[in-house]
Formats: C-alpha cells, structure tokens, sequence
C-alpha cells in the first residue's frame, strides 16, 4: 500500500475515532440539518490553518514557478490520468454512452496529446464527464447521510467516506511515486484557487456557505444536471452572506436568490 492510500485511511481512521470520543462529551445543543456541526466547524477551522500555513505558500510557490500554460498541460495529465476511474464508475452506474465517451477520451488524450499533456479530445468535442464512486454509491441507492468535514480531506459524508477510500485505491495516482503525488495535490489546490478566495473574501459564514454549496453541487452532478442554478444556493445562503453581497452574487451567476 502506498504513502497517500495508507495516509488517507489513516485520517478516515482518525475521523471515526474523533467522532466517537465527541459523541461521548456534553452536547448543549444539536443542528438537525447538521448533528456534527460543532466537529465539524472545528475540522474546517483546522483545515484552513493547514491550507494557510502549508497549502497556501506551496501553491503560491507553485504558481509563480510555473507558467500558467505549464500548470493547464499538468491539470491535462491528471485529469486523463483519472479517466479510466471515471469509465469504471460509469460502468458501474449502467452508464454505456458516457463510458464509451471517456474511454475514447483517454485513449485519444494519451496517444495523441503526449499521456494527456494536451486535451485533444476536448478540441474533438468529446463530452467531458466526471464520475466517482460516492456517485455510484448514490445510483445504487446508498443515502447520503449526514456532512461531514474530514481532517485535509475537506467536506463529505456517510456516503462520501467510503467513496473517498475507493476513489483513492482505484486511482493511478495513489500508486506512483511520490513526486507525482505531491504535484498532484498541488494541482488541486491551485484549480481550487478562485473559489476559495471567493469564499473567504465574500461569505459572512465560509463553513455555512461550504456545506451548503458543497452539498447541493454534489446533488446536482448525481442528479445529472437536473437542479437547476438555482437549485444549487440553498436558503441557507442568507446567513452566508449579506444583503449587498447577494447581490454581487446574484449579478455573477445570472439568477435570482
């Protein structure tokens, strides 16, 4: 088992065993919506020193060593380098179309755009998708459960935790050695980049605005596109931002809130 499988199942690990020893102290008062709101507000609490003090020097370094089209042919390579898990899972899901599409991606994207370097399928109009094992969880007919906020891993759920562990084990990248690893997560950070200073910069709440986004999102990529935008911002976006700050959103994205 490699560093970062064996690493994450140590966080699950972690996770439970967190929960359990909170489970057994005084709880005053308890969120239906969200039982594990006050671990949870302190997971996001640790999290966001974590990407502070080390994600976020990392990535900046990252980006002002890298020019902007050598950072888009590795975001490139890591997205064809997942493909073959988004088949799987397609697969999984019934999905015969959308498996043949990204079967098709990644062969083209591998042989014809240098392992992926260069995403030539895109140029060919072949349909990206994007597909994980929580997803596939979720067509069987697993419910989601409750939110939750892991150490590093960000936000989940019942669901998501066992899909994480699966999505780790079946990806290429847990498996190769660990530069590729560490230049992944970079990568993922850096993509992140946006969002997370929208986030900080705008929300009155970030973990309130987190869990609502985050839940509704992935709704809306296990419904297939079938919530609309404005589906996607619950209600509770109102204690996440404020007045004026809903309106800016609003102008952003094109929808009434």
């Amino acid at each position: 088992m490699n560093i970062r499988l064996f690493s994450r199942l140590l966080i699950v690990a972690g996770f439970f065993l967190a929960v359990g020893c909170a489970s057994s102290g005084k709880v005053e008062e308890i969120n239906a919506e969200d039982p594990h709101e006050g671990f949870n507000r302190s997971m996001h609490g640790f999290n966001e020193k974590v990407d502070t003090y080390v994600s976020s020097p990392l990535v900046t370094s990252y980006q002002w060593l890298t020019p902007s089209l050598l950072r888009t042919s590795v975001a490139n390579f890591f997205t064809n380098l997942k493909e073959p898990r988004t088949v799987l899972n397609d697969a999984l899901q019934g999905k015969e179309k959308p498996a043949g599409e990204d079967l098709e991606r990644f062969v083209i994207n591998t042989l014809f755009g240098f392992g992926g370097f260069i995403d030539v399928a895109s140029h060919a109009d072949i349909e990206y998708h994007q597909e994980d094992f929580s997803q596939t969880l979720a067509v069987w007919g697993v419910p989601r459960g409750q939110y939750l906020v892991l150490p590093v891993l960000g936000p989940s759920s019942y669901r998501g935790v066992p899909g994480k562990i699966a999505d780790a084990a079946s990806s290429p990248v847990s498996y190769a050695i660990w530069p590729i690893q560490v230049l992944d997560l970079l990568n993922e950070r850096s993509n992140a980049e946006q969002s997370l200073k929208f986030i900080d910069e705008a929300a009155v709440d970030p973990y309130i605005f987190m869990r609502a986004s985050y839940l509704q999102w992935r709704d809306h990529q296990i419904s297939e596109g079938e919530n609309s935008a404005e589906d996607l911002l619950l209600p509770e976006l109102d204690d996440a931002f404020d007045e004026e700050e809903l309106e800016l959103l609003e102008e952003d994205l094109d929808i009434k809130l």
